[in-house]
């Protein structure tokens, strides 16, 4: 099995696992993950976030069985951060939008919500303190899964290869998704930090 074949096996059992979650579990275990996330990106952002502009989060739009990750935008907001929602392009980019209210969302591709067309986009990658990412599965190396698109992988390799300064790269997941090994590609990235209902793991050192 070559590692394309892998990485679909790998996100079949991952988003299979995650599906069957019992609501009431799941439910616990949201509240307890966004809590570690709300407080975690809070000390990144003021840690960050350059002299004279917002602290900016670059998060997303939870879809199907993934976490509801919309209290960190929520306490984003109401500390006056700037919030950025991904919009994804015929070209397979991102591009970046800020919204500052649920009124800033409408229904997109597959019924998805993301930012309305008038909507400030970001042009300056650079001013991106932190960015909160989805993905199916993790391991302990901080290796993601993501679901295939390559959307954010490419989005990282901006930064690389314009020699820019990376911003923190966080995700929040149960820890049912934390597997043995991720199965990394050249041009995959790795986190800074994962953090489950069970542990906080970053880079270079485990936190219980």
């Amino acid at each position: 099995m070559n590692i394309k074949e892998l990485k679909i096996e790998l996100r079949r059992r991952a988003e299979a696992k995650r599906k069957a979650l019992p609501p009431d579990e799941r439910f616990i275990k949201t509240k307890r993950i966004n809590h570690l996330l709300i407080h975690r990106i809070s000390e990144v952002l003021e840690s960050r976030a350059k002299s004279g502009r917002r602290p900016t989060l670059f998060t997303y739009m939870p879809i199907k069985s993934e976490i509801d990750i919309t209290p960190v935008m929520e306490a984003c907001w109401s500390k006056q951060y700037r919030v950025l929602i991904p919009k994804v392009q015929p070209e397979q980019r991102l591009k970046l939008f800020e919204v500052r209210s649920h009124a800033d969302f409408e229904p997109g591709t597959w019924g998805i919500l993301e930012p309305v067309s008038d909507a400030p986009q970001l042009l300056d990658i650079k001013q991106i303190d932190a960015v909160l990412v989805p993905g199916l599965a993790f391991d302990v190396r901080l290796g993601r899964l993501g679901y295939g698109g390559g959307y954010y992988d490419r989005f990282m390799q901006q930064f690389i290869r314009n020699r820019y300064p990376k911003p923190y790269m966080i995700a929040g997941a149960f820890d049912l998704q934390v597997i043995k090994e991720v199965p990394m590609g050249l041009f995959d990235f790795r986190l800074d930090e994962l953090i489950t209902e069970e542990r906080t793991i970053r880079a270079a050192k485990i936190v219980k």
